[in-house]
């Protein structure tokens, strides 16, 4: 029987290698690889549009801007935080200060009361001694809330801590010398309640030739 050429073509050439591909198989190998590729999902990176970009920058600015408020909001809660606590602070040192401004004439009066007791009457040494311990329990409160004593016994005279009450002429020393404390000045921490009340001296020349008869 006969064979057909078309029967016997097994892709060989005459010399018994195998055929090269041709370009349109090739090709059409491509196409099949690009068509699965883009089945799985993997679609390939498209640059923005201008507008796409503009609409990037203008979130990105709007961003930065909320930020800079949030910090600002932080910023200033924190100012208000530390100025409230300024005014606390400052309120509660203004209520120590109007309830010690009105206890010290009490004190004044425990102090005149020591001084001019005498232990030696009947009963007195006891009702001195309570006093006295009273006494030092007020200071003892004081000195627990930062009141002190303004010093002026010894000192010169200083407007910002003194009153001079009265002046007396001397011819020692020197002027402005407090020669005595008629009643004592009170500071809260480093604000005057009230200045000491003082005798300061007035230095003038002695009388060198004597009182005329």
């Amino acid at each position: 029987m006969n064979m057909n050429e078309s029967d016997t073509d097994t892709g060989l050439e005459e010399n018994g290698e195998p055929a090269e591909e041709l370009p349109e198989e090739t090709g059409k190998e491509e196409a099949e690889a690009d068509s699965d590729a883009a089945q799985e999902g993997e679609s390939p990176w498209v640059p923005p549009t201008e507008e796409e970009h503009r609409a990037l920058l203008d979130i990105k600015e709007k961003t930065d801007s909320i930020f800079e408020e949030l910090l600002r909001a932080k910023a200033e809660f924190e100012n208000f935080k530390k100025v409230k606590a300024r005014e606390a602070a400052r309120d509660r040192a203004a209520a120590v200060r109007g309830f010690i401004g009105g206890l010290l004439p009490a004190i004044d009066n425990f102090e005149r009361a020591i001084a001019s007791a005498d232990p030696g009457e009947g009963g007195a040494g006891g009702l001195l001694e309570g006093v006295g311990l009273i006494h030092q329990m007020i200071l003892k409160l004081l000195d627990d809330h930062d009141v002190s004593v303004v010093e002026a016994e010894g000192r010169q005279f200083d407007p910002d801590f003194h009153e001079a009450v009265f002046e007396e002429e001397v011819t020692e020393g020197s002027t402005g010398d407090i020669l005595e404390v008629l009643e004592k000045g009170y500071l809260h921490g480093e604000v005057l309640i009230r200045p000491s009340r003082v005798k300061v001296a007035k230095l003038v020349e002695p009388d060198q030739g004597g009182t005329e008869s």
